[in-house]
């Protein structure tokens, strides 16, 4: 029984040092618990049900296009349409059938259901070769998302929501890369058709590939501004899924929070890391863009300024403990001495690159204090990886003497050395004061 209860007791530390319990009360919690089966979410189960609808769906869906591929030349066009018509009414309503039946599996309806949907996209194109339609190739991938869009408001379906925002990046990137048109239907899609879905139906991994989605649609339509703004504008963006993040932790999906957080720092800290070596350079031309294009640029902007504004005006989801102030910080110190001056004409392409560095570094040593006090390994690890590659990165560029080179990398090995001995005696530590069951 004794490895039952290190999760409570890492929270606990972390609600002591937050202010939230006292001395006495963190005394009385540890003994009220002391074999405490530490409980893990499980998520809300629908990874599982997306792969194995999307999988076997596409699989069989596959299967059946070959087979009925093999002898296609052969046959009738009014045979060839009554085939991708059966299909797609046969697979929807053998699931509409089953759901009757109250015993029925949800996994396998909703695994009918992709297939019909998956076969009605294979049939846009058979359709079009049968006929010889000389199309707009991408607008079938786009009548294919509305398709998937549909249903998954229909059914409900987090699996048709998924394929909806894949198809939806597909139609966009090939637009954008095959004919150089930036069109900013996909973002409203995405922002409006599928985030509401995914919000509804409480479904973190749906919003968890939202929020990539979102920033990669967004840089298609950025692209054909200018790609000189994506920088700018991908940070801009992902910083306000943090203010996102404080004012989910206080709505009714509040476990959207943390998806939010993850999410988040997957971007932001890669983007941190890209500017320490680039900085932000001066952006020229802005006032002849036109007004579709100034928009896109301005609009980002304007929502993590109203975000932040909420979050800071709010008591219940501003920060509370230190800790909390000091990551909020370090968005707050990017966008304020970096992103916005840049944004609005200003010349911060050297403030920008030390800001970057300082910011990345500061994240490495907030993780690293985060995982030993709260003796977790992952954060940890995460922290050192920081640390290392700030200094890799520096190891060409700021340093020009030898000497000063293996200097830094001494320190960085003494620092680890230490933060290994620290982790250590906290981990004896937490033992000592765990009682025997």
């Amino acid at each position: 029984m004794e490895n039952n209860n290190p999760w409570l007791r890492a929270e606990i530390a972390q609600w002591l040092r937050e202010g939230i319990i006292n001395d006495q009360q963190a005394k009385a919690l540890y003994a009220r618990y002391p074999a405490f089966v530490a409980y893990r979410p499980k998520g809300d189960g629908a990874w599982g049900r997306v792969i194995f609808a999307l999988l076997g769906a596409g699989v069989f869906g596959l299967g059946v296009v070959l087979l009925f591929a093999y002898n296609w030349d052969g046959m009738h066009r009014y045979a060839k349409l009554a085939v991708i018509g059966l299909g797609i009414l046969g697979a929807h309503g053998s699931a509409l059938l089953m759901a009757k039946n109250d015993k029925s599996n949800p996994r396998v309806l909703e695994s009918l259901h992709m297939l019909g949907t998956m076969l009605f996209g294979a049939g846009i194109w058979l359709v079009a070769q049968i006929y010889h339609f000389d199309a707009h190739y991408p607008d079938g991938f786009l009548l294919w998302c509305l398709a998937a869009l549909s249903l998954a408001w229909a059914l409900p379906s987090v699996a048709h929501g998924v394929l909806a925002a894949l198809l939806l990046l597909l139609w966009s990137g090939l637009e954008t890369f095959e004919f150089g048109r930036h069109l900013p239907l996909a973002n409203w899609i995405l922002l409006f058709g599928l985030l509401p879905l995914a919000w509804l139906q409480r479904s973190i991994s749906f919003l968890f590939i939202l929020l990539i989605a979102i920033p990669l649609s967004y840089s298609f339509t950025v692209f054909g501004i200018g790609d000189k703004y994506l920088f700018t504008v991908g940070l801009l963006v992902v910083s306000s899924y943090f203010a996102a993040a404080r004012l989910a932790s206080v709505a009714a999906f509040s476990s959207s929070a943390s998806v939010f957080t993850v999410g988040g720092a997957m971007l932001w800290l890669p983007l941190l890391y890209i500017g320490t070596f680039t900085g932000i350079p001066v952006f020229t031309g802005m006032s002849k863009l036109a007004g579709f294009g100034l928009l896109h640029l301005i609009l980002p902007a304007l929502v993590t300024v109203a975000a932040w504004l909420l979050v800071l005006a709010r008591p219940a989801t501003r920060p509370t403990s230190l800790e909390q102030w000091f990551e909020a910080g370090l968005v707050l110190l990017v966008l304020i001495l970096a992103v916005l001056p840049a944004l609005f004409g200003g010349d911060v392409s050297g403030l920008s690159r030390v800001v970057f560095n300082l910011a990345f570094l500061s994240y490495g040593l907030l993780y690293v204090y985060r995982g030993t006090e709260s003796l977790k390994g992952k954060v940890l690890s995460l922290g050192c990886t920081l640390l290392v590659l700030l200094a890799a990165a520096r190891f060409n560029d700021l340093f020009q003497s030898l000497l000063a080179r293996s200097s830094i990398f001494l320190l960085l090995g003494l620092l680890l050395f230490v933060i290994g001995i620290r982790y250590s005696k906290q981990n004896t530590r937490r033992k000592l004061e765990k009682p025997h069951a």
